[in-house]
């Protein structure tokens, strides 16, 4: 698993959602998965490396930020 540096192969720099009701998260083979990750596989790399910014290095960055909620917008929408 990469923390520091962004990496396509890297499982924990992929979005991942959990089952609010169980706590558990949510399989690759979930409906929601499947919608999340097929809008993941359309983002540019710069989304990307946003994306592992805020989310595993807690970037404040207006820059990240506004890029990144634009993306989880686009998950919620796709719910």
């Amino acid at each position: 698993m990469s923390h520091e540096v962004y990496n396509d192969n890297c499982r924990g720099c992929k979005p991942a959602f959990m089952d609010l009701k169980t706590g558990r998260v949510l399989p690759d083979d979930h409906p929601t998965m499947i919608k999340v990750m097929a809008i993941w596989e359309t983002t540019s790399r710069a989304q990307r490396e946003a994306y592992h910014r805020v989310m595993c290095l807690n970037s404040r960055d207006p820059v990240d930020v506004i890029m990144v909620q634009a993306l989880v917008d686009r998950f919620t929408n796709a719910r």
